[in-house]
């Protein structure tokens, strides 16, 4: 896991503190950071609003490295953050103050952090085929994404370009899209005030009845439930 401060002054960071007591955490500045990449690490982003240069930051790992994994940490919350982070390609989001068991569950829904797996500077070929889909799905999670199309982004054929990406992701394509959008959805139900249903149009899912179904099937409560737990914690 590695750490970077984009804030203009060090602040109190329950998350940080967690993060370095029970895990294996590297603090590093934004220029290091893109000096030492190699493209698989989870990134946790600290800023203080949704006008932090820390969204510049983002952008550009994702731009460089769709694979990695990034959470921001926010101190104050405004009405943009969320959509913000979101569709600058976070994956999840945290607020300063959140206890362990948040950190935890943010952990969970990531669900690709191993910090013993050691990976090497380039990655495969095999990965290397796949990013022009996954690019896709980062950018724009809340469209209607056919197999087919990504397929040909990919200039595969639909049925090699679902087993190569089974193979490589190690889950299937339509599983890896719920995913992504419901990690958007619990984004935007932690730090906004929409509808359900505007939750769900905004993550790419267009019946609320199925998105509450796959929410609960995965997350283990309901979207309501998520919300009202995730303000109490707070």
């Amino acid at each position: 896991m590695i750490w970077v401060n984009c804030c203009y002054k060090e602040r109190y960071t329950s998350v940080k503190n967690n993060l370095v007591k029970y895990h294996n955490v590297l603090e590093v500045s934004p220029y290091e950071l893109l000096l030492t990449m190699t493209g698989y690490e989870l990134i946790f982003i600290e800023i203080e609003n949704s006008q932090s240069n820390g969204f510049k930051l983002l952008r550009i790992i994702k731009q460089r490295y769709p694979l990695v994994k990034i959470v921001i940490v926010y101190h104050d919350l405004d009405s943009e953050l969320a959509i913000v982070a979101l569709r600058a390609g976070a994956e999840d989001i945290l607020v300063a103050s959140a206890n362990r068991q948040k950190i935890d569950s943010c952990l969970s829904r990531l669900h690709t952090h191993k910090e013993e797996i050691v990976i090497g500077d380039d990655i495969s070929q095999r990965e290397r085929s796949i990013l022009p889909a996954l690019s896709i799905i980062d950018n724009d999670i809340s469209a209607p994404l056919r197999e087919e199309e990504l397929a040909k982004a990919c200039d595969f054929s639909a049925t090699y370009f679902s087993r190569l990406f089974h193979t490589t992701m190690g889950v299937t394509l339509k599983q890896y899209i719920i995913q992504k959008r419901l990690d958007l959805a619990c984004g935007l139900l932690s730090a906004d005030h929409e509808k359900i249903a505007s939750v769900a149009t905004s993550a790419g899912f267009k019946d609320v009845s199925y998105f509450s179904r796959v929410f609960k099937k995965h997350i283990g409560c309901s979207p309501g439930k998520f919300r009202s737990n995730n303000y109490k914690e707070s």
